[in-house]
């Protein structure tokens, strides 16, 4: 339809001279395409006519299903000309009047409420292609429409095959040729049992285009959104059962799963086509009917995962309801709860019962994933009120059902709750590691102090080991020479040159002492070096000329005070039996490193003896012991005349010579 206005706006606007947008006559074109827009809108909108007055007309069928008696029917179409059988209505209508004159009282008889509906010739008028009738809801059987062609009525729609799905689904009706000056006559027909109930919204007549938003968004709020929604919830209950396998203590995702799977039942007829048979059509109605009691039993167990006090009475007796609810119900004979309206009544009043508990321990706990799970429980009972209401006429069957949207309140609630939950375990997590590292600071600390408390110990215990060492040391060497001295000069055995001796002796282990006790940073050359320098004039004033080779040795980890003490000994001691007994005018001493060994040789050109006639003494022996003590060997080579040649391996690590 374009009417004289928006041809004036296609004229003057859409074909003025086009001097682009800049300037005041782009805008004064800009506005004037904005205003032609909202005009053609606004008469787009006043063509669609809102039928609030309909005539009603009842004719009664031969007794059996809605489809039994429909090729009768089509030949027996309402005749306008018989004005008695018609009589007015008001749309929408939602609780039928009482029976009209014509309506058989059987109880098993089918009957078909016939709607007329017209739509004045103001709205018809201009060149229209094609016209609609748009009905939001018509429920409670088969739907026919009829139009009047002028010379009779002729069907257009047939809704025999979707009459179990007609109760969300809004009539659609397309015809030709609506122009004309008389009015354009419809007729919408009901077929239904004549003890049913049927419900029928306003009619809408008007362009195609104009009505065809309207239809599109119903079907969208009727069909698809509790299909996406519904479709959403479960595949986030299955990837929670997926984790709930994988951590089987993790109970809120399993409930969440079954949550989900439960909601699915329940919105499974608003996008399944339904069954066909009467009994599978029965049980069917029962599955979705009853899966909203565990619906709630489940956002009950759902909300208490967030409530560290149980109720195990409550929950025991929750799910005693539901199964008793769920047996009374099946479609049997003499089932107790039998009819639709009974069952959603007990369901509400249980659900209010749960609602006002999760109430109080929301506000007693004051855990907001609590309050966000009894949020929206109530909202989901809040929109099965107005689903209840809807169903028994309490509202216009021109709304739409809001219980299939509560899956999406639902999920947002469970996410919002799991997200609290991610949150709180988050910041126990984060405090849980401060704790942790502030009792890792004080263990820290206590290992620190204890740590010194034990250095000292080991300073304290080192120290008293190297005293008692030292007071062994001086016991054994300078104690007893000096005690013998005194024994001896007592008894007047020593001469004054023996004295000195003695007493030189004594001074000498006093040095090897002191000088066990240098930082050396354990080198075995200047312990030796140290040694060498001490005896230089003992060996001079005797006549002894000193070769001294030795390479650089790496240091040895071994070699502490009380070693360094033993390899002075041994070399003092072999250098004392050349001063004494060799007669040698020339020794010498090397140091080398003979892998895995440090090899001490000390030869001299002396007079030598044979080991096989030398007496069995403690001097050679002292010498090996102290060699093994240090887990080294000694060997003495020496032949009359031909000098004697002392060599002591020492290991470069403890295990070399092991």
């Amino acid at each position: 339809m374009r009417p004289a206005s928006w041809a004036w706006c296609a004229t003057e606007v859409g074909h003025a001279p086009r001097r682009g947008w800049r300037g005041w006559a782009g805008r004064a074109r800009g506005l004037g395409l904005v205003g032609c827009l909202g005009l053609a809108l606004a008469q787009s909108a006043l063509a669609v006519q809102m039928v609030a007055q309909a005539e009603l007309h009842v004719q009664t069928l031969a007794p059996g299903g809605p489809e039994a008696d429909l090729p009768a029917l089509l030949a027996r179409l309402p005749a306008p000309a018989d004005t008695a059988a018609w009589s007015p209505v008001a749309l929408p209508q939602t609780r039928q009047p009482a029976p009209l004159s014509g309506i058989g009282s059987d109880g098993a008889a089918m009957q078909i409420w016939w709607y007329r509906v017209w739509a004045t010739p103001s709205v018809a008028a201009g060149p229209v292609r094609r016209c609609a009738l748009y009905l939001p809801r018509v429920s409670g059987g088969v739907v026919v429409v009829a139009a009047w062609n002028g010379g009779g009525w002729r069907l257009l729609s047939d809704g025999s095959d979707l009459w179990r799905e007609q109760w969300n689904r809004p009539v659609w009706v397309e015809r030709a040729a609506c122009a004309g000056p008389q009015p354009t006559e419809w007729a919408v027909g009901v077929i239904r049992r004549a003890d049913g109930q049927h419900r029928i919204s306003q009619a809408q007549i008007g362009p195609v285009p104009a009505l065809r938003p309207a239809y599109d968004l119903r079907l969208q709020l009727q069909l698809a959104g509790p299909q996406v929604g519904s479709l959403a919830f479960l595949a986030l209950g299955v990837l929670a059962l997926v984790y709930w396998v994988g951590h089987p203590r993790q109970t809120a995702f399993l409930l969440f799963a079954l949550t989900a799977a439960a909601w699915t039942l329940r919105n499974l007829h608003y996008y399944a086509t339904l069954p066909r048979g009467p009994e599978a059509l029965a049980w069917f109605w029962w599955m979705t009917n009853a899966s909203l009691a565990w619906v709630m039993a489940l956002m009950y167990l759902f909300g208490l995962q967030f409530d560290a006090r149980p109720s195990p009475r409550f929950t025991w007796a929750l799910a005693a309801f539901v199964l008793g609810v769920s047996l009374l119900s099946v479609p049997v004979a003499g089932a107790p709860l039998h009819s639709l309206l009974a069952i959603h009544l007990v369901n509400a009043g249980v659900a209010t019962l749960v609602g006002v508990l999760l109430t109080l321990r929301a506000w007693r706990s004051g855990g907001e994933a609590l309050k966000f799970i009894t949020l929206a429980f109530w909202l989901t009972e809040a929109f099965g009120l107005h689903d209840l209401l809807l169903v028994t006429g309490g509202i216009g069957p021109a709304s739409i059902y809001l219980l299939p949207y509560a899956s999406l309140v639902v999920l947002l609630a469970f996410l919002g709750a799991a997200q609290r939950r991610y949150v709180q375990a988050t910041e126990q997590a984060v405090q849980a590691n401060s704790q942790l590292e502030a009792q890792l600071a004080r263990r820290e600390e206590e290992l620190r102090q204890n740590h010194e408390r034990l250095r000292r110990v080991e300073r304290e215990q080192a120290l008293l080991l190297e005293r008692q060492r030292l007071v062994r040391e001086m016991h054994d060497g300078l104690g007893s020479n000096l005690m013998s001295a005194l024994v001896l000069a007592e008894q007047g055995r020593l001469s004054r040159d023996s004295v000195a001796g003695l007493l030189r002796e004594c001074l000498d282990d006093l040095r090897l002492v002191i000088d066990s006790l240098e930082p050396i940073g354990n080198d075995l050359v200047t312990l030796l070096a140290m040694l060498r320098h001490r005896l230089a004039r003992r060996l001079e004033a005797a006549g002894l000329t000193l070769v001294w080779e030795v390479d650089d040795l790496p240091p040895l980890d071994w070699l502490t005070p009380p070693e360094a003490l033993q390899v002075l000994r041994i070399v003092q001691e072999v250098l004392n039996n050349v001063l004494r007994h060799a007669h040698a005018r020339r020794v010498r001493i090397a140091i080398t490193q003979q892998a895995p060994v440090v090899r001490v040789l000390i030869e001299d050109d002396g007079v030598g003896f044979d080991l096989s006639q030398v007496p069995a003494g403690r001097g050679l022996r002292h010498l090996r012991e102290r060699a093994a003590r240090l887990g080294g060997t000694l060997r003495v080579d020496s032949q009359p005349g031909q000098g004697t040649r002392v060599q002591l391996d020492l290991a470069l690590q403890r295990a070399a010579l092991a």
